[in-house]
């Protein structure tokens, strides 16, 4: 396997094209890990063109209130072994239910993918889509409940592993079309 340690393209800024901060809506999809068919999504470098879910599974919608979910990456060198980037996103379950415990309790236990929609979307909506902890998924690495902050919601955040690292910084789910793109997204990615 070669690896590419040369820049091979142009890094420009566009006043077509300016950056924007944010998610776009109030919700992500959360896909359990293991329930993604790798061998049938399809991926090159940072793009996924179909991301395909083993049969019966579906994705989890996560909502938030106002700008309460966010999702990042940080450079992480490493001097002994592979550098890459670790992934995070960041929210809120925001009642204090049985059922939200039992959702807290299943978010400690799993590992997971987020897919977001940024409020970047690039040109025709192509890059709007983005999924966080593709290669190696997210762990639950922080949540906090204290009934006097944050509205009593319980806080969490999700991460790569410690010693694991993602090849790109997030990866873009594009299919043939921003439509199409969104309409899986929609769905929840749930296999047919």
């Amino acid at each position: 396997m070669a690896c590419n340690d040369k820049l091979t393209s142009d890094i420009l800024s566009s006043c077509d094209d300016l950056p924007k901060r944010g998610l776009k809506g109030s919700s992500a999809v959360i896909v359990n890990y293991d329930d993604i068919d790798f061998s049938s999504t399809t991926s090159s470098g940072a793009t996924v063109s179909s991301l395909e879910l083993v049969s019966g599974a579906s994705g989890y919608k996560l909502e938030w209130f106002k700008d309460l979910g966010s999702a990042g990456a940080v450079y992480a060198p490493n001097s002994e072994d592979i550098d890459g980037f670790t992934a995070s996103f960041a929210s809120r379950i925001s009642t204090t239910s049985a059922a939200s415990s039992e959702r807290a309790n299943e978010l400690k236990n799993g590992l997971f993918v987020m897919v977001v929609r940024t409020k970047y979307s690039g040109i025709d909506g192509a890059d709007e889509i983005k999924i966080y902890g593709f290669e190696n998924g997210l762990r639950l690495s922080e949540m906090t409940h204290n009934t006097n902050e944050n509205s009593g919601s319980l806080v969490f955040t999700l991460s790569t592993e410690e010693g694991a690292v993602e090849q790109y910084p997030f990866m873009v789910f594009s299919e043939t079309d921003y439509s199409t793109s969104k309409a899986s997204f929609d769905a929840l990615f749930a296999s047919v």
